[in-house]
């Protein structure tokens, strides 16, 4: 039976006004460099057939499974909101990707797909507003086959900029309801419109850790963004700078330890 934070989670996620929001701020033209760097990067790590199939493990409005198939793969998107998917599909028809994208609502904690279905898994950005994020990681490591590559982009507790507003809500334009330290990181709780939301700056040790009691192991750890700082500033010239710096710190530096972005690649035990 699924807890009353997750029920009251999902409720808000549901719900297209909070993805809304996410894409106004995540989803802007600076931002396209660094995405292009990180999918380029995941395509080469995961040395995939071009042809292959990848399950984006949280799709929303399918940004990423865009990204993906844009590349060359097919991609099975799942998300438990019929009315998102909905606009998923309304996104994916209108890029043309139609062919190469099938859309499925499926749960995250309880996947209908069998052991084993999987080569590739993408999961980012996903694990952080889900309450039981144990069972969605030993869900994913169900259905990924022995051998399979999953790749996991979370944020991370211990970077500089987790560690400078530690005592703030994580989620611009929403009131905060309280900050929790939980063993698989630190847990913020804001209300929106939408209602509850959940976001965890993960403890990646933590993350990995039980990655590792499902058979999963680190294959490669690496920094996504360095931060996302660029959506709390209203100069221009600071959003250009961070963005650069961004860039600047995945393509030639990576270190994860300091870097809010973590992407992590995990490979399934034979």
């Amino acid at each position: 039976m699924k807890s009353l934070s997750t029920k009251m989670v999902e409720e808000s996620l549901a719900k297209p006004d909070i993805h809304r929001q996410w894409g106004d701020e995540y989803l802007i033209e600076e931002n396209e460099r660094f995405f292009n760097l990180a999918f380029d990067y995941v395509v080469r790590e995961l040395n995939a057939p071009r042809d292959a199939t990848i399950l984006d493990a949280g799709c929303g409005i399918c940004l990423h499974a865009r990204r993906l198939a844009a590349r060359g793969f097919n991609v099975v998107a799942v998300d438990f909101s019929e009315s998102i998917l909905r606009e998923a599909e309304e996104a994916v028809r209108a890029a043309g990707l139609s062919r190469k994208i099938t859309l499925r609502r499926e749960d995250l904690l309880s996947l209908s797909f069998r052991d084993g279905s999987f080569d590739y898994i993408v999961c980012w950005g996903v694990l952080m507003h889900i309450p039981d994020v144990e069972t969605a990681l030993s869900e994913l490591a169900r259905v990924l086959r022995p051998g399979g590559l999953l790749v996991v982009s979370e944020g991370n507790m211990h970077s500089f900029q987790a560690k400078l507003r530690r005592d703030r809500c994580s989620i611009k334009g929403m009131q905060c309801l309280g900050v929790k330290r939980t063993p698989a990181g630190m847990e913020y709780w804001a209300s929106s419109p939408a209602g509850m939301i959940l976001t965890r700056h993960a403890d990646m040790e933590w993350l990995i850790e039980k990655g590792r009691s499902n058979l999963l192991y680190v294959r490669s750890h690496v920094a996504g963004q360095f931060t996302d700082l660029y959506t709390r500033t209203p100069s221009r010239l600071s959003r250009k700078l961070i963005h650069l710096f961004n860039n600047f710190w995945f393509a030639h530096i990576r270190f994860p330890r300091l870097a809010f972005g973590n992407i992590v690649l995990f490979e399934k035990e034979v």
